[in-house]
């Protein structure tokens, strides 16, 4: 049984032409797909039966990992996965839940931050050098659509099993790695190692002369000590899944907000061999399943929720 790199990674949103502004657009990215998902997708979804939606998927330069699919409801989405930045009840950056969408750049990183703020988005705080082990990286983020964190990075010293060769490919890349903030590191890597059988690449706090950076780069108060845990498919780097750990300063758990028919990153999918195999292996470890594993068009779905209030979309061809 073998569970694939994060193949999409699903954004709710509540314009889809504004959004393919940004990301055809302004990052273009190509669109691979688009029109209304099928109703047998969002009955296995939960969705209720009156529901619609449109989506679009994205690649770059058609690889087939860390592809973005950006849907949009009818009625409309309302509850936010995440309320990240500014406005009343926001939530913290340090809150357990789905956390951000990456995507390399080229270097220098100030030429794709001039590119976004031309579309009338801002970011955080200004490009922040780090390292963490042997990597080093540049990174800042910004608010995109419905308030969705977009991390954009320069991989100035980073391994071939995180930065595919040739990378990026274009103005930005696919995705190579999404962040979710996580609350219990052994209830994580129970799930992501011992169920899903993905690999660890990083496994480390971030060094103390790199700690207030960080935490002006992720929005946590300074001195907040980070912990970092990525997990990958062996030999594909793109599609990995980062955990970030924020120990005493730990927040809340962003329950039930993920999922479809929410806003902002919502959903994980991977591809798998064996759903069945997968279905056994993941209660092994205590993970909840949200939807067994069902015939849904013509292949196989199954929902799981993780350990950090993430959703994940398993499919079997």
């Amino acid at each position: 049984m073998a569970v694939s790199a994060m193949r999409l990674a699903t954004v709710g949103v509540s314009d889809l032409d504004n959004a393919l502004t940004l990301f055809r657009d302004g990052m273009q990215l190509n669109v691979e797909a688009d029109g209304e998902l099928s109703q047998a997708l969002l009955s296995a979804w939960g969705l209720p039966t009156n529901t619609r939606a449109r989506y679009a998927e994205l690649s770059c330069k058609d690889y087939p990992i860390g592809r973005l699919r950006l849907v949009q409801y009818e009625p409309a989405a309302t509850q936010q996965v995440r309320l990240d930045h500014g406005g009343a009840g926001a939530d913290l950056g340090t809150d357990v839940g789905p956390k951000a969408l990456d995507f390399y750049v080229a270097d220098p990183i100030t030429d794709s931050v001039q590119r976004i703020e031309s579309l009338g988005y801002k970011f955080r705080s200004p490009p922040v050098k780090h390292q963490i082990a042997e990597s080093i990286s540049e990174e800042c983020l910004f608010s995109g659509p419905d308030g969705v964190p977009i991390l954009i990075m320069v991989g100035h010293r980073h391994a071939s099993s995180s930065l595919r060769p040739g990378s990026p490919d274009g103005p930005f890349s696919e995705i190579p790695t999404i962040s979710v903030v996580a609350g219990d590191l052994a209830a994580t890597r129970r799930f992501y190692g011992d169920g899903l059988g993905l690999e660890t690449v990083t496994d480390a706090e971030t060094p103390e002369e790199y700690r207030d950076l960080v935490d002006d780069l992720t929005g946590v108060p300074k001195g907040t000590r980070i912990h970092f845990l990525m997990y990958v498919q062996p030999g594909e780097p793109s599609g990995k899944i980062l955990l970030v750990h924020f120990f005493d300063q730990t927040g809340k758990r962003l329950e039930g907000r993920a999922g479809p028919g929410k806003l902002g990153f919502s959903l994980l999918t991977h591809d798998c061999d064996d759903l069945a195999a997968l279905h056994e292996r993941l209660q092994g470890v205590g993970a909840r399943i949200l939807v067994p594993p069902c015939a849904v068009d013509d292949y196989r779905l199954m929902l799981v929720e993780g350990p950090n209030c993430e959703v994940f979309e398993f499919t079997e061809a």
